[in-house]
């Protein structure tokens, strides 16, 4: 597998103006850890699995990530940016975040049902198995159970994304949203100060 996209999937990634992404790591810090593996996933023009980023700056995915024209959606953004943000020495533009839109829409829920895992089993019937997620995602091989783990996270998250953005836009919360979205670079840059929330009493 590449250790950065092809030019041809970059070209298309960028033309189709919306990308679904995902990140896996060997840790829970960016200053710590490092990003072993990035999926990503457009309708119609596919699904790409990067390995072999351990240590390295891609310089096709970096330079997607700050891509205006291309909406990137994660589920849980910050952390993935963030990451991304500390290794490859990039601000992240034009993203959005799933689960920031489930925790807008419905306020102090547990945690876990702003899951992907959960928000997958409510709309789509899809049950992640979550039991790979602490494997070797820096190997540059992965296996078959990490390789459908990968695809799993990002397949769908684009449907995800519309029908969140569809609640949020008719409980009138999408300009709430849009400034959530626009605010993530900010706090990327503030988690990696060790200032995640500055506005914390």
């Amino acid at each position: 597998m590449p250790r950065d996209l092809t030019l041809d999937a970059y070209r298309r990634l960028t033309e189709s103006g919306r990308v679904a992404w995902d990140i896996e790591t060997n840790g829970l810090e960016p200053a710590e850890a490092m990003i072993g593996t990035c999926q990503l996933h457009s309708p119609g023009i596919g699904t790409f699995i990067v390995t072999g980023v351990a240590g390295k700056v891609p310089p096709l995915l970096a330079r997607l990530l700050v891509d205006t024209r291309v909406v990137k959606v994660f589920h849980h953004a910050p952390f993935d940016l963030s990451f991304m943000a500390h290794a490859w020495g990039v601000e992240p533009r034009n993203v959005a975040c799933t689960k920031i839109a489930a925790k807008i829409l419905s306020p102090g829920e547990m945690a876990e049902k702003y899951s992907l895992k959960y928000l997958m089993a409510r709309y789509f019937g899809i049950f992640l198995d979550k039991r790979v997620r602490f494997t070797d995602w820096t190997a540059d091989s992965l296996s078959d159970e990490q390789l459908e783990y990968a695809v799993g996270d990002v397949i769908r998250l684009l449907d995800l994304y519309d029908i969140l953005s569809g609640k949020l836009q008719e409980q009138g919360l999408d300009d709430l949203y849009s400034e959530c979205r626009k605010f993530l670079p900010a706090h990327v840059r503030l988690r990696l100060r060790g200032c995640a929330d500055p506005f914390k009493y």
